[in-house]
């Protein structure tokens, strides 16, 4: 058998944004997608050195591969096995012909992706459908909080499609409510917002702080899973629930909501698996760790590509007229979950919700950072009407949770700080998760030898997770569940 030495093509562009979501059966779609992974496959194996060496100490052979149906005979890979491999990692293609994004480093080591052009494009087509779908036409005002990177560029893409106005990152909530109720100094107010979760949160919140609200066609953030208490203070603030965008700067959209509020998966770009500690896919409905391949992206490949969130392929079907299929809601990311040396592991839900009994948080804005297993540090930004009684309650329920051999130090700021990508992360830990087997201890070894000093990993065991998630699942108000 002759292996294929070119990178897939692209999709035409009407067929991808306008007709395969709506009116191609899923079936048809999930066909296509392997014949696309087979040729990615076999052109990767040929031309990329790190993954040509990978998948041969695995034992793949290149010839038999047939796509979707063997893609668990390939050997994961991870961000530290990419940024690892460096230029091995990487095609030949003219520098040029390549953009470079960096993602924010809050799930471990930063990684400069690189694209071609071509790729940019196919990434880009994800976004617009996903907007598309959820109503925004390119008549439609756009606010996007702009990253460094994105800011830089000047938009120039998405003005070619919509009018488009930008909030720096850095920009102050004064400069971003005058954005919003003034678009573009037309006199109009704005109609939908695009940018990261945590900055669309804070301005929400800053918002109705004030007693305003600014009602939008759509909200729709990215880049960070969210939470009961996001998704309230974005629906109060803009009179609209967010159509949440799950997806990675390594991989582009992977799944988004509809307005029904599920979560349907990009399946013609991106193949998503669901798989348990030891790396076996599972079965619809079975909470695992999310495990996806980029389809269109040969120049620096990811396949099998581990993000470290939770999540489950859905069995359900969606009635709002999109055919591509459905997961559950990300659960949190696995460095979002905190460990603590009574060997639990403490949701990110928990710490958006200290203030819940008070009846009012204390603090604009927030983040929590665990250095190590016996220290945590809690920075905020005061209310101007700061209630130190509730304050400490809410500093009180995270004692009560760490446990007593945790000490908690809070910090008061200016501001927290973002990151260098212009992401806002509330919960920062320096201790990076080991997935283990649910036959080991997810407190054990590893554990113990943190507490000696090395401070690196703790055992995150899926299996406990999930069978918490599934006997508790988080209700998320105005979204079926």
């Amino acid at each position: 058998m002759v292996i294929r030495t070119q990178p897939p093509r692209l999709p035409p562009l009407l067929d991808f944004l306008f007709y395969s979501a709506k009116r191609r059966a899923a079936e048809k779609i999930e066909r296509r997608s392997s014949d696309v992974l087979r040729q990615l496959v076999q052109f990767v194996g040929s031309e990329i050195p790190f993954y040509r060496e990978h998948w041969r100490s695995a034992g793949v052979n290149l010839a038999e591969f047939r796509g979707t149906p063997d893609l668990p005979s390939l050997p994961f890979t991870d961000k530290n096995l990419i940024v690892g491999a460096g230029a091995a990692a990487i095609g030949a293609t003219a520098q040029d012909e390549v953009v470079v994004m960096s993602t924010s480093g809050t799930s471990g080591r930063a990684i400069h992706v690189q694209r071609t052009r071509i790729e940019m494009r196919q990434m880009r087509r994800g976004l617009l459908r996903y907007l598309f779908c959820n109503g925004l036409r390119p008549w439609h005002r756009v606010v996007t909080f702009a990253s460094p990177w994105l800011h830089t560029r000047r938009g120039a893409f998405i003005q070619r499609f919509c009018k488009t106005s930008f909030i720096a990152a850095d920009a102050d909530f004064d400069a971003q409510i005058k954005t919003l109720q003034n678009y573009a100094g037309t006199g109009k107010p704005a109609e939908a917002l695009i940018g990261q979760t945590g900055g669309i949160y804070l301005l929400a919140r800053e918002l109705l702080r004030r007693g305003l609200t600014i009602p939008l066609r759509a909200v729709a953030p990215t880049g960070t899973t969210v939470m009961a208490e996001m998704r309230r203070a974005m629906r109060e603030a803009f009179q609209t629930d967010p159509i949440d965008l799950y997806g990675a700067i390594e991989l582009g959209p992977v799944a988004w909501q509809c307005r029904r509020g599920n979560y349907h998966v990009d399946i013609d770009r991106v193949i998503v698996e669901i798989v348990d500690d030891q790396g076996r896919p599972l079965p619809r409905g079975k909470f695992g760790q999310v495990v996806c391949t980029a389809l269109y992206a040969a120049h620096m490949p990811f396949i099998r590509y581990r993000l470290l969130d939770i999540s489950a392929l859905s069995t359900r079907r969606c009635d709002c007229g999109l055919t591509l299929p459905l997961m559950e809601p990300i659960q949190g990311r696995i460095n979002d979950f905190l460990p603590t040396l009574r060997g639990d592991l403490v949701s990110p839900h928990f710490f958006f919700h200290l203030f819940d009994a008070t009846g009012k948080s204390p603090v604009k804005e927030w983040r929590l950072i665990q250095p190590d297993l016996r220290n945590l540090v809690y920075e905020y930004v005061p209310e101007a009407d700061f209630d130190p009684g509730a304050f400490e309650l809410g500093m009180q329920r995270i004692r009560d949770r760490m446990g007593p051999e945790c000490a908690l130090r809070t910090q008061r700021v200016d501001a927290v700080p973002m990151g260098a990508t212009g992401k806002r992360t509330c919960i920062v830990s320096m201790l990076r998760p080991a997935i283990v087997s649910a036959s080991q201890s997810w407190v054990g070894e590893r554990l113990d030898s943190a507490l000696a000093g090395d401070g690196a990993t703790y055992h995150f065991n899926m299996d406990v997770y999930a069978n918490a998630v599934q006997a508790a699942p988080v209700a998320v108000a105005g979204v079926n569940q």
